[in-house]
């Protein structure tokens, strides 16, 4: 498993930091929106929507949405990621506590579909609206996108290796909080470090830090709600295209929630600096 894990991102991670850098944020909508469409393609498989038609009619859902999105503010677009992130977070809290009707509510099939939405589509206008920022554009989703992954190798290299205190037994066994201390720790290390190469200053350069340590806590709880609707639907990943990492899904769900409240976050410290 590490080793086809290693293999794959050995491939995926240099192309995605070649396309970031080299494309044009137009491209990159396009990318982002085939990632978004199989998304939404396993998403419809986790909230068991087996009829083929109807999976097709709602990655096409999914898909006008996005071109929708495209005409707003990203801030905008963000702020109701966000916003869909915090609510995540309480009924993800009261699920892991005492299994709350609320939470379990949401894995139905309509409101799955909009759960889904509000995964995939606010995620996609953060990546984008942060390409497309003049002149730091693609480094902030270049900083962004190894912000998450480090976060990820290190919460399961730590968790592997010191994992003892189960996170949330209810919504994933396998987290621990040791797993999500190393993430944590290994997100503040390279905040300070990137703080300094975008030449943040002064309470801009302490807010970056305070957004990558948000950000971290929205990626955990991006992990842990497609953890609860893998639970609830009885599958081990969301699919099988990526070789060690299962799905689509599976390699970004924590990217879907950390793209909004780092997008966001941006946002505010540009209107400072």
């Amino acid at each position: 498993m590490l080793k086809q894990r290693l293999i794959t991102a050995l491939i995926l991670v240099p192309l995605t930091v070649w396309a970031v850098l080299s494309f044009p944020t137009g491209i990159i909508a396009w990318l982002l929106a085939l990632v978004m469409a199989i998304g939404a393609w396993e998403w419809a498989g986790l909230i068991r929507l087996r009829d083929m038609g109807a999976r097709l009619c709602y990655i096409v859902a999914v898909l006008l949405l996005l071109w929708g999105s495209y005409s707003l503010p990203f801030a905008g677009v963000a702020a109701i990621g966000v916003i869909w992130w915090g609510v995540c977070t309480v009924l993800l809290v009261r699920w892991a506590h005492k299994r709350s009707a609320s939470a379990l509510l949401l894995s139905k099939l309509v409101p799955g579909m909009i759960v889904g939405v509000l995964v995939l589509v606010p995620a996609w206008r953060a990546v984008i609206g942060l390409h497309g920022l003049p002149v730091i554009g693609p480094r902030m989703v270049l900083l962004l996108f190894i912000l998450v992954w480090l976060a990820d190798s290190a919460a399961y290299l730590v968790g592997r290796r010191f994992g003892r205190t189960c996170l949330a037994p209810a919504l994933s066994p396998g987290k621990t909080r040791e797993g999500v201390y190393g993430a944590l720790g290994t997100g503040l290390l390279f905040s300070l470090m990137g703080g300094e190469i975008l030449a943040f200053s002064g309470l801009a350069w302490w807010g970056f830090i305070g957004l990558v340590l948000l950000t971290l806590f929205a990626s955990i709880v991006g992990d842990l709600l497609e953890s609860l609707f893998k639970r609830l639907s009885a599958v081990k990943d969301s699919g099988c295209l990526l070789p060690g990492h299962g799905g689509m899904l599976d390699r970004f769900d924590s990217l879907t929630a950390a793209a909004p409240v780092f997008a966001l976050g941006v946002w505010g410290l540009e209107q400072l600096q």
